[in-house]
């Protein structure tokens, strides 16, 4: 293994955010049952999506509705997993109101599980398009894509890497990598082209990514600060991360993978919210899930830090998107069902292969 390769040994301890009412600050007329007052009021948020984006969204809730919200976040190097496992060991005795982030694949393993309940019935007509449940369990919104991060310093836009399949070029031996796939995106991204390609091709790839002495990366975000330090020459990472060493003046391009004629697509990875099954708070946890599947939340998400492409569909029709992200992006189509199958799998094969576990 290389020594720029950073194996992560577990998931670290969680960081647990209680937001305090903002006092005063309360619209005039809540509408509150009679007898309840604003220190009532609670929602439990668990919050796979980085604290820097819904940070402002959680302060606009509390403010909106006088709801108070408990938010805990999840660590960059375990992302979503120590949550995930969170909600399952509480599946008993519920202590989370609602689930926001970890995408498609994480939502549907609590799905699965029996940890995510139907959401209301008009917020899963109202997706439209967008990507759902099928039993609304979880609601998709506010998309943000899986790139290539690349050092333009040392590659030269002839050279530019278009594929995932160029990780396992020997033409960048040492010099590419990837978030730890045994967490977040990248776990979900895994499990996605062992549904997509099917074990064989998947693993092959997988000993690729070895061959090539891939580093396996803290996360998407150490992946970018890698690549656009130079140590790394391109890697995997996300909009929102690719996004901030752009904005920061970096030596890098983004790319959008696998756009060819025929190309797998570049992999969408959205947010979602579900309802925690049995959860101690269901109105509040409601509100919550109302108050973000809104156009106003997209428009938020797309200007803020996490770069979000609407996908509701009035944001769909106001194009809700920055600017700088193309508009015909040709998409992975994933079965998402099909890939926490594929899951046990994935995992066996990343650790016997790219971890030496």
């Amino acid at each position: 293994m290389s020594p720029r390769t950073l194996h992560v040994a577990g998931v670290a301890a969680l960081i647990v955010v209680t937001a305090l009412i903002l006092a005063g600050r309360h619209p005039r007329s809540l509408n509150l049952p009679q007898g309840q007052t604003t220190q009532d009021l609670k929602v439990v948020l668990y919050c796979a999506t980085d604290r820097e984006i819904a940070q402002d969204l959680i302060d606009q809730f509390e403010k909106d509705t006088g709801i108070q919200v408990a938010a805990k976040f999840d660590t960059e190097a375990a992302k979503a997993v120590g949550l995930i496992q969170e909600i399952r060991q509480e599946k008993s005795h519920p202590q989370c109101d609602v689930f926001w982030g970890g995408g498609a694949f994480f939502c549907t393993i609590l799905a699965n599980d029996g940890c995510l309940e139907a959401a209301p019935g008009d917020l899963v007509q109202a997706e439209g398009e967008a990507p759902h449940d099928p039993l609304g369990r979880w609601l998709g919104f506010a998309a943000a894509y899986r790139v290539l991060i690349v050092n333009t310093q040392v590659l030269t836009a002839d050279s530019y890497p278009h594929s995932y399949r160029d990780l396992t070029d020997p033409r960048f031996k040492g010099r590419i990598g990837i978030a730890n796939p045994l967490f977040g995106g990248m776990a979900a991204h895994v499990a996605a082209l062992f549904a997509k390609l099917g074990e064989n091709q998947a693993r092959q790839w997988l000993e690729g990514l070895k061959s090539n002495d891939c580093a396996i990366c803290a996360g998407m975000a150490d992946v970018k600060n890698r690549v656009a330090s130079g140590e790394l020459w391109f890697g995997i990472t996300s909009t929102i991360d690719a996004h901030v060493a752009v904005e920061g003046g970096k030596p890098v391009v983004i790319i959008f993978p696998d756009q060819e004629q025929g190309g797998i697509g570049c992999l969408n990875g959205y947010n979602t919210v579900g309802l925690v099954a049995g959860a101690p708070h269901p109105k509040e946890a409601e509100r919550l899930l109302r108050f973000l599947l809104t156009t106003s939340t997209e428009k938020i998400l797309a200007a803020g830090p996490g770069q979000n492409v609407g996908l509701l569909p009035d944001s769909v029709a106001q194009n809700v998107r920055p600017a700088w992200i193309p508009h015909d992006i040709r998409e992975m189509t994933v079965n998402w069902t099909e890939a926490v199958q594929a899951h046990p799998v994935a995992i066996e094969a990343i650790r016997e292969i790219l971890l030496d576990q």
